[in-house]
Parts: structure tokens; sequence; C-alpha cells
């Protein structure tokens, strides 16, 4: 293990943390955390099945049932059976959930935009073209090759 490397890693991840607002009670000013604005984002316009928002945010079902609980109790979400499948339990946004889901949407580009607004075109380009590759670089640390069991 290469310490400084970790060092490094980690002092990013502090960073990111602090400057997105993760840690706060209350994500874009929304009275609520980042996970409840997260999920409310994955559930989209278009909703979404539950097992799938399990599966894409890597969530445990428990936390993921209480989040999807707290969004209800405020109104933003319903879950309940599948169009074409009962079985399949899918969370779909109410009229007041579309609504927060926009206003997250435009406080997100805000969000996003004060991180690049007082750098010149220049940085901007770099810190863009940095984010993305930091992304590819992380979506290739998830992969992993091995056996699989034949049938």
């Amino acid at each position: 293990m290469d310490r400084g490397l970790i060092d490094v890693v980690r002092r990013f991840n502090r960073t990111v943390t602090q400057r997105v607002g993760a840690l706060d009670d209350s994500y874009l000013a929304r009275d609520r955390p980042l996970a409840q604005s997260r999920l409310l984002w994955e559930i989209g316009p278009a909703g979404a099945e539950v097992a799938a928002l399990r599966t894409r945010l890597d969530l445990d079902a428990g936390y993921l049932s209480r989040l999807l609980r707290t969004l209800e109790g405020e109104g933003l979400v319903v879950v309940g059976p599948g169009e074409g499948d009962g079985r399949v339990r899918t969370a779909r946004l109410t009229d007041a959930g579309r609504a927060e889901w926009d206003l997250l949407d435009g406080k997100s580009d805000n969000l996003a935009w004060s991180v690049l607004e007082p750098l010149s075109a220049g940085q901007r380009t770099r810190l863009t073209t940095a984010m993305a590759e930091v992304e590819r670089l992380l979506m290739a640390s998830l992969v992993t090759i091995g056996p699989v069991p034949s049938g």
C-alpha cells in the first residue's frame, strides 16, 4: 500500500464531499440530506423500479426502503406495483415530487456553475476534463474479472 497515494485519494474525497455539500443535513438547501435528494433524482420523471434503484445506487434494501418511506411521507413519491408486472415495485414522483425534482435540477446546475464560475475558461476545461478522467478511472476500478461458475 502506497501511503502517499492513499493520502491523495483521501484528501480528494474530503475536498469533494465538503465542496458539494454531501455532509449537509440540508443538501442544496432543501431540508433533506444528499441520499434522499439523490434517490428523488434517480426516480426521475419516468419513475423507476425499486430493484433497479437499489442496484444503481448500491443501497441496502432496508436503507432504500427507509429513504422511500421518508419521501412518501413528504408526499414526493408513491411506491406501488409496476404497470406490466404487479410483483415489481415501482417508485414514481407525485406532482409535488416532480416540482421538487425540477427545483433540485436547477439547484444542482447552480452548484455546478458555482464550482466553475470563479475559474478562467482554460481552468474550466482542465477541471471538467480531469473530472471526466476521474469518473472513467473510478468506473474502471469497479470492474472485477474472475472465473464464472459453469452451469
